[in-house]
């Protein structure tokens, strides 16, 4: 499987400009989530879910999957979730 890490690379900037640009010193990230959905005729149903949670992330992690996988299948581009 080949990887672009320069779509990566740029995904984080992206997130590292928003929260800095929008959020203050003393915001706190409680939890952090790198997922990917994959595709492969090889997965059951054509595509598979896979994560990554911070510390302690892991009981929030299907709950904030389910609200980007929501906001992406609805087409939701405005970083708010709603």
């Amino acid at each position: 499987m080949a990887i672009e890490l320069s779509l990566f690379s740029n995904s984080v900037t992206t997130l590292v400009t928003h929260l800095t640009s929008y959020y203050g010193d003393d915001a706190e990230l409680e939890t952090y989530v790198i997922c990917v959905r994959v595709k492969a005729p090889d997965i059951p149903g054509g595509s598979g879910l896979n994560w990554i949670v911070g510390p302690n992330g892991h009981q929030r992690a299907p709950g904030v999957l389910r609200g980007v996988l929501e906001a992406l299948e609805n087409g939701d581009t405005n970083g708010h979730g709603a």
